[in-house]
């Protein structure tokens, strides 16, 4: 029988109000259960982050990033993080510097987002992709995540933040954003514009569209929800068999397969022993980091998770996600023009999906993913530092700062 890829998991509850109970120490524990040892004196370790855009501050908080950063520096490696180079320009807006991350901010791909290398795909018209460069140069990766909601693929975790931010924008943007319409789902030869803006009309997320600069029609998969599974689809009655047009899984999936492959390349660029993946599921939001704006946090904080195997802890993770459930008080309250929730919340869905839509599923990237041979969905999760753990710890020792601490 296969042994079970481990996933470390530190919860934010505490077992008594203690700062060895604290999310910091749980981090600290599960690096020390990660091994750090493989990484060795003066190698360059890239911190793949998100660091937000414009308003949106719901990121890792820099408390964190700042000591995995002193984790590496103790193993006598130079740590720096990186993002795209617009994110990282900014990133002192939302608190991300040199000083208070321990360490440089380099724009993944340089400066001008051209420092790339070009990587074979050869999937669904996707010929190649443009890796970035300075993601690349790095001896160790490690895969540091928020985990959120996503409006391609209803989740964003550890394979969305190497999969979209290990490459150039235009690859990003243009060719695995744009996979989602290679698969033919109505006709074009028998779609005009006044059709497709009818089509439009009925849509209660305005997803079909008609494009004036490419003069041709679309459909904006990120809007959709697939009107949570109602049938039939009012886009589709609107239709009326005339070209055929057709809400299908195939359109959604091939994102996240794009995704898994795009994984892939870059993992393959690094020694398996120097991986290193951690997902912080905190302010988790219904949309991704790249909104630029602060969201409502729909599910509850839930912790931190910490694996070599990154199928195992998106597995873990949304089965975290998928027990603590919505928090219905909160998404009752976001009106349709800002996301349209399912109904039914009891519906048997991931959380994710009834935000977004079943054809949104979150756990088909790490299913892609498995299958390509990046991991293991069996896990074992162990919990460090757990409530009973702490909460039957000595906390005799406690101090309060009731004046000036360093005197």
């Amino acid at each position: 029988m296969t042994e079970k890829s481990k996933v470390y998991y530190g919860s934010v509850i505490a077992g008594q109000p203690e700062r060895f109970a604290n999310p910091s120490e749980k981090l600290d524990k599960i690096l020390e259960h990660l091994d750090l040892s493989t990484i060795e004196k003066k190698d360059k370790v890239a911190i793949k982050m998100h660091l937000g855009f414009n308003d949106g501050y719901q990121t890792v908080p820099v408390f964190f990033v700042r000591r995995i950063a002193k984790a590496i520096k103790e193993k006598g490696a130079f740590p720096f993080v990186t993002d795209n180079p617009t994110a990282v320009y900014n990133a002192a807006e939302r608190g991300y510097t040199s000083e208070t991350c321990g360490c440089p901010l380099i724009p993944i791909a340089g400066v001008k987002d051209g420092y790339t290398t070009k990587k074979e795909v050869g999937y669904k018209g996707v010929e190649d992709l443009d890796a970035a460069g300075v993601l690349l140069d790095a001896d160790v990766l490690i895969n540091l995540t928020h985990t959120k909601g996503h409006g391609s693929c209803g989740y964003g975790g550890a394979f969305k933040n190497i999969a979209l931010g290990g490459y150039s924008g235009p690859s990003r943007w243009h060719k695995i954003h744009g996979v989602v319409a290679f698969d033919s789902y109505f006709d074009k030869e028998k779609m005009t514009k006044e059709h497709i803006l009818k089509l439009r009309e009925a849509c209660p997320r305005d997803a079909p569209t008609w494009s004036e600069q490419r003069k041709e029609p679309t459909m904006a998969f990120y809007a959709c929800d697939q009107c949570h599974g109602a049938e039939p689809k009012p886009c589709e009655k609107a239709d009326d068999g005339l070209t055929g047009w057709k809400i299908q899984k195939d359109n959604f999936y091939a994102f996240q397969e794009l995704m898994a492959h795009a994984s892939k390349l870059i993992l393959d660029s690094f020694d398996k022993e120097k991986m290193f993946h951690l997902n912080f599921m905190m302010d988790i939001t219904p949309y991704c980091d790249c909104m630029g704006m602060g969201m409502p946090a729909v599910i509850p904080d839930i912790g931190i998770t910490g694996s070599r195997d990154i199928v195992a802890i998106e597995f873990a993770s949304l089965d975290l996600i998928g027990e603590a459930g919505l928090i219905e008080g909160v998404v009752k309250q976001i009106p349709h023009s800002y996301m349209r929730i399912n109904p039914d919340l009891t519906t048997d869905l991931h959380p994710f999906q009834l935000l977004h839509g079943p054809f949104k599923d979150p756990y088909k990237v790490a299913e892609f993913g498995e299958e390509m041979g990046l991991g293991s969905r069996e896990y074992e999760l162990i919990e460090v530092l757990s409530p009973k753990e702490t909460g039957e710890m000595d906390s005799s020792g406690h101090t309060y700062e009731g004046g000036a601490t360093f005197f």
